[in-house]
């Protein structure tokens, strides 16, 4: 049975379709040139001021983007790089070891203070640490500027060394973590790059270029007295509650060193070489810092170009990071005229 009971003048028997086939139609003639293109219609933007009249601008500028930038929790998201091996393999980073074996059950832990560089800051720190690396040629310097694939880092400031919690520890620090960057009663500020200097750690047998950083007005004013004033306030109050915090699980705690060494352990001197204390780490080295590359770190850092571009660096602080493992967790600062800052300036000044 057929699928289909075409009607006798629906369509035409197979011998009419061989024998009674119409001709097909005459072929196209090909082109021989393409038709006018229509111009496009013009686009709004300045008058043209040639003799024929108004028209686009030749030279249109680039298009602005629209998008908004993403959020800063964003880059939480992939702030770890992938593990390969548990194993401490020096070959897999550059030559270093971890300061803190893994050992099976513990958390790698970190509170600090994240930076993303602008682009024009992070155009001048690379060429920087460029101009250090070829004033320096016989001395290996790694920047902490890029990754591996060339992207650019974010750098920070640390306000707890790093250390390795266990597994039961780690809900109660990160509570007890947040609570006291809270109770600091500090709000969001602002830090200036004073100037660049190389630092040596025993734990890590490497030597790091640093850039020492100050306050700029604008967070909570904390000055001590005697003449000798904190160049980081905030920064020093909301260390010394992290170290409460950091002792309590049993860690060392951050620039123990500086810690009642002052003339007669007073609280301001102490207060002020902590303040001195904080910086942001651009690169690292092997080598000891000798005489000829503090002389050329003076040289490349210390001119007057380049010392003032640096000074004008701008590190806006707008929260803490508690780094438990691979999750981050973003403590955000009031801003002030808040009421969690206002709050806040109770602890911190009484």
């Amino acid at each position: 049975m057929p699928l289909v009971n075409y009607t006798s003048d629906s369509g035409t028997s197979a011998s009419d379709t061989d024998t009674d086939r119409p001709d097909p139609p005459p072929r196209k003639k090909p082109r021989t040139a393409s038709p006018p293109r229509h111009p496009r219609p013009p686009q709004p933007g300045p008058k043209s001021t040639s003799p024929s009249g108004p028209g686009p601008s030749p030279n249109p500028g680039p298009a602005t983007s629209t998008l908004p930038p993403l959020p800063p929790t964003f880059h939480d998201l992939y702030a770890s790089t992938v593990r390969t091996t548990t194993r401490d393999d020096p070959s897999l980073h550059q030559g270093r070891t971890r300061q803190i074996p893994h050992v099976p059950g513990n958390w790698p832990t970190h509170i600090y203070i994240e930076w993303h560089p602008s682009p024009a800051a992070h155009e001048l720190l690379t060429e920087l640490v460029s101009s250090l690396q070829s004033h320096a040629a016989g001395t290996t310097i790694t920047s902490f500027l890029h990754s591996d694939l060339g992207a650019p880092q974010p750098l920070h400031i640390s306000l707890s060394r790093p250390m390795a919690l266990p597994t039961d520890a780690r809900a109660p620090f990160l509570r007890d973590a947040e609570a006291a960057v809270r109770a600091s009663g500090v709000v969001a500020f602002a830090l200036a790059c004073a100037r660049a200097e190389w630092h040596r750690t025993a734990e890590s047998a490497r030597s790091f270029l640093v850039l020492r950083v100050q306050h700029i007005d604008g967070g909570a004013s904390l000055t001590t007295g005697g003449g000798n004033p904190n160049p980081n306030p905030e920064l020093t109050e909301m260390l010394r509650r992290c170290n409460v915090v950091v002792a309590k699980y049993g860690q060392p705690r951050l620039y123990e060193w500086a810690e009642g060494d002052g003339e007669g352990g007073k609280e301001e001197d102490e207060g002020r070489r902590v303040g001195e204390a904080f910086h942001v780490s651009i690169a690292w080295s092997f080598a000891e810092p000798t005489e000829e590359l503090v002389k050329a770190t003076e040289q490349v850092f210390g001119s007057c170009s380049a010392g003032k571009k640096m000074r004008e660096l701008c590190i806006p602080v707008e929260g803490v990071k508690v780094k438990v493992g691979n999750a981050i967790t973003h403590v955000a600062l009031p801003h002030r005229g808040s009421r969690a800052s206002e709050k806040g300036a109770k602890n911190l000044l009484g």
